[in-house]
């Protein structure tokens, strides 16, 4: 009977204790009011307001921020937070990856003003600070990039082909270069799959079919049978690349690092493939006959080059001095 009495008591102690703490992993409720966060989004900042109602999100709308043209990537994020009912979790949307995350930094921020109560509709004041003349802008990516067209194989062997701009030339001895995904994409899984990809460089005549394979997911579509671009299948690397494009880099993945939100494929060059046309006379790829563009984050949106300006040893007017 005695020890009946003393597990009854710690029964009831270790039930006072839950009820105070609250059970291991319980969600804490969010605070019925109107709630504002700020990210950095690609042009500027992007303020987000969140509305709670019996503890639940009923509303969340852009406030200020946001380009026009990306609106439905807009909508795509929103309502996958109202329907979550949290940002944990939520994927950015594809081609609009910069505006996505911004979204969910400002999201977080107003629903963990809403969890502990604290201020209400009060948008961030980020502070203009200026250094030698110069304005602070932030901790953004905001440098121009090349576009690069992403070739892979599926572990099925569809072909697939996304844009991507967080690349670059990362070691000559080896010739490499690096490319950096989102591990929600597509091609993130296929490159994991087959350790290989190709590089297609789009001249400015295939601007529209870049931006393309940049917006949609080609596990949701065919991109070659929408564009009406063929693909070659490498004979070097297991991945395949676009016929019409002039010029194609062949490229083995040997290293993967991760990096915060994306993951660097370090891809080891095998061979480069350029269409004569864009060749000069000396066999040589001729940047005007190539016609590459850049991508700009800042406007997201796409640049040509400019003329040649001359030579590194031409322009070192320094040395005659």
């Amino acid at each position: 009977m005695r020890n009946q009495v003393k597990s009854f008591i710690v029964l009831a102690v270790c039930l006072t204790v839950a009820s105070a703490f609250g059970r291991p992993g319980q969600d804490k409720r969010y605070q019925d009011g109107t709630y504002r966060g700020t990210g950095m989004g690609y042009s500027g900042d992007i303020t987000v307001e969140v509305r709670i109602q019996d503890h639940r999100i009923t509303d969340i709308k852009i406030i200020e921020g946001v380009e026009g043209e990306r609106q439905g990537a807009v909508e795509k994020m929103l309502q996958r937070i109202l329907a979550g009912q949290k940002v944990e979790g939520v994927d950015t949307v594809t081609g609009a990856t910069e505006t996505s995350a911004a979204i969910l930094t400002a999201a977080k921020k107003a629903l963990e003003n809403a969890l502990s109560g604290g201020t209400k509709a009060a948008k961030e004041e980020i502070p203009i600070e200026y250094s030698g003349g110069k304005k602070s802008l932030g901790a953004r990516t905001w440098l121009p990039t090349p576009v690069w067209v992403i070739g892979s194989y599926d572990a099925a062997g569809k072909p697939n082909f996304m844009t991507a701009a967080w690349v670059g030339i990362s070691c000559s001895r080896p010739p490499c270069v690096t490319i950096s995904l989102r591990k929600a994409t597509y091609t993130y899984g296929n490159l994991i799959e087959r350790k290989a990809f190709t590089v297609n460089l789009p001249s400015e005549a295939f601007a529209s079919q870049a931006s393309y394979f940049g917006r949609v997911s080609g596990r949701e579509v065919d991109k070659l049978q929408v564009t009406g671009l063929a693909e070659v299948k490498s004979e070097l690397v297991d991945a395949p690349y676009v016929k019409e494009f002039p010029y194609v880099v062949e490229c083995r993945v040997i290293h993967t690092y991760e990096v915060g939100l994306h993951t660097m494929f370090i891809g080891e060059i095998k061979d480069i493939k350029a269409d004569p046309t864009v060749l000069d006379a000396e066999g040589r790829p001729d940047m005007t006959m190539l016609a590459p563009f850049f991508f700009f984050p800042p406007k997201g949106g796409f640049y040509s080059t400019g003329p040649f300006m001359g030579t590194v040893e031409d322009l070192n007017d320094l040395k005659k001095k």
